[in-house]
């Protein structure tokens, strides 16, 4: 199905759109549970006392306003790629976003997951990080359902690194010359 179609380069097009949502579905989830968890919530996060760290210095706090930043884009641009409005970013400073976005979040993920296949099994009694359990969590010894909640939220990342990464591609392939641009 042809779209209407755009110049190449005049910014987002219908191809990644479906894409687009599911990051977007993705940061919706992945924001309203982190604004759970700094409101006190404890779900998904174990039963360990110190999961959540807490921002003690200015440098804490400005990367903190950073974090929220990133969160505003990670939510507002797949958004844009689904709207007419969203036509007006330029296509390089999305793809430079959502790829940037896609390698911190599957990063993230793929290193929390690689350190608990490294404690588990036996490898690196201390993970990628050289901290105990008791360092990161506050126990020296948490629970299955902390590590396995650990091991979701690992994944979650990954899963927004895939999704980031496809609406890259998908928004990446649309804009190549002599190319139609073709709805999702």
């Amino acid at each position: 199905m042809t779209g209407s179609g755009t110049a190449a380069g005049a910014g987002p097009a219908p191809e990644p759109r479906r894409a687009a949502l599911a990051a977007f579905g993705w940061a919706v989830v992945f924001t309203a549970m982190h604004v759970y968890w700094f409101a006190g919530g404890r779900f998904g996060l174990g039963d360990a006392p110190d999961v959540v760290p807490e921002a003690t210095s200015t440098g804490d706090r400005i990367q903190g306003a950073v974090i929220v930043g990133m969160f505003a884009v990670g939510i507002v641009l797949p958004l844009a790629l689904t709207r007419p409005w969203g036509r007006r970013i330029p296509r390089r400073a999305a793809l430079f976003c959502l790829w940037t976005g896609a390698a911190l979040v599957a990063v993230r993920g793929g290193a929390g997951l690689l350190d608990t296949a490294l404690r588990s099994t036996g490898l690196a009694s201390h993970g990628l990080t050289g901290l105990t359990y008791e360092q990161i969590t506050g126990d020296a010894h948490p629970s299955a359902y902390t590590i396995w909640s650990g091991v979701c939220v690992d994944a979650y990342f990954m899963l927004g690194g895939v999704l980031y990464g496809l609406t890259a591609l998908r928004l990446g392939r649309r804009a190549r010359p002599g190319r139609p641009v073709t709805a999702d």
